[in-house]
């Protein structure tokens, strides 16, 4: 394109403006706007949006923003906890089985299940509600004489039949033996065993004859009245006693007897062995008062030693250096000043 025909429209905007400013006279100088407007189109040329505008949401006259009210689920429709049934202003709908009203008068659900809408005279008479079912099947209002559905999210798992003990191994040997003196030896087990009794019928009875031992064992040889805690203390260590001498064996893979080791462990007593307190800040607090005790006996001790080792050297040197200072100045005299 040659330079001339990119000059034409700059000298189409100025040519108007010159012939209108030759012919306007000095006192009232007139420019139509419309001449400038044009001068400036043909100039820069046509322009539109490139880019929409980023406006807010467009309405119409005399309308406002939708709230979006009303209902969100639909009857026998399945629901999860927390879901929005029905958006309201008020109370068009009430809450009714397992349903929660918000704030806002929104109702939500309480529970998995099944959208109810019902009516309920018995409550109200023109109230309508909205409820939740846990089956698709049941129909809103309960009766009020029948007992209450509730979802407790237990599940139905069958029981596992308990191994049967079998008192005696492939051997031919018992698998458990009471150890109790005089009464139950190993040979009478085996053949009471051979008779059809369970070990378990062998325990029980060891068990209950313990406790008749320690109930006669912990019977006052005096009739002096004694407090609660000192029957039971006296009552558990005649228990002690006797389950000491009394024994359950066990057979293991050496075909040898032994004793479990929580058993081994109760043989200690109630008073004995380690001692637990609970949370670790009872162990800290016991710990500490111990200390605490121990520290002042020996504050005690100290000073009683103190007090004596005093004494006894007032008493042994306290006359020989009253009697030596005494002849030393004899000896000396007065002490005179040096000028």
């Amino acid at each position: 394109m040659r330079l001339m025909q990119l000059r034409l429209p700059i000298r189409a905007a100025v040519r108007p403006t010159v012939t209108l400013a030759a012919t306007t006279t000095a006192a009232a100088p007139l420019i139509p706007p419309h001449s400038i407007v044009a001068a400036n189109a043909a100039v820069e040329g046509h322009r539109f949006a490139s880019v929409k505008a980023q406006g807010a949401y467009k309405l119409k006259n005399k309308k406002t923003l939708p709230k979006k009210m009303g209902a969100k689920r639909v009857g026998d429709q399945y629901v999860l906890p927390g879901t929005i049934i029905y958006k309201q202003r008020g109370t068009l709908w009430f809450p009714g089985e397992n349903t929660i009203l918000g704030r806002d008068h929104t109702i939500h659900a309480a529970v998995a299940g099944y959208v109810k809408y019902y009516r309920d005279p018995q409550r109200h008479p023109d109230r309508q509600y909205i409820g939740i079912t846990f089956e698709r099947n049941d129909t809103l209002p309960y009766s009020p004489n029948a007992p209450r559905k509730r979802r407790l999210g237990l599940v139905a798992v069958p029981l596992k039949a308990a191994p049967e003990f079998e008192p005696l191994t492939r051997s031919g040997i018992p698998r458990r033996v009471i150890r109790k003196a005089g009464i139950i030896e190993v040979g009478e087990a085996t053949e009471e065993a051979t008779k059809g009794e369970t070990a378990a019928a062998k325990a029980a009875e060891a068990v209950q004859a313990a406790d008749a031992a320690a109930d006669a064992a912990a019977a006052p040889s005096s009739q002096k009245k004694e407090t609660k805690a000192t029957r039971a203390a006296r009552r558990w260590n005649a228990y002690i006693r006797i389950k000491r001498t009394n024994r359950v064996l066990y057979v293991n893979k050496n075909y040898a007897y032994r004793e479990s080791n929580f058993m081994i462990g109760r043989l200690m007593g109630k008073n004995n062995g380690t001692r637990r307190y609970g949370s670790r800040s009872a162990v800290l607090r016991h710990r500490r008062t111990k200390r605490d005790e121990q520290l002042r006996l020996r504050k005690e001790l100290l000073a009683q030693q103190r007090m004596l080792s005093s004494d006894k050297s007032a008493k042994n040197t306290g006359g020989k250096k009253k009697a030596k200072a005494a002849a030393t100045k004899k000896k000396t005299g007065p002490r005179k000043r040096v000028a």
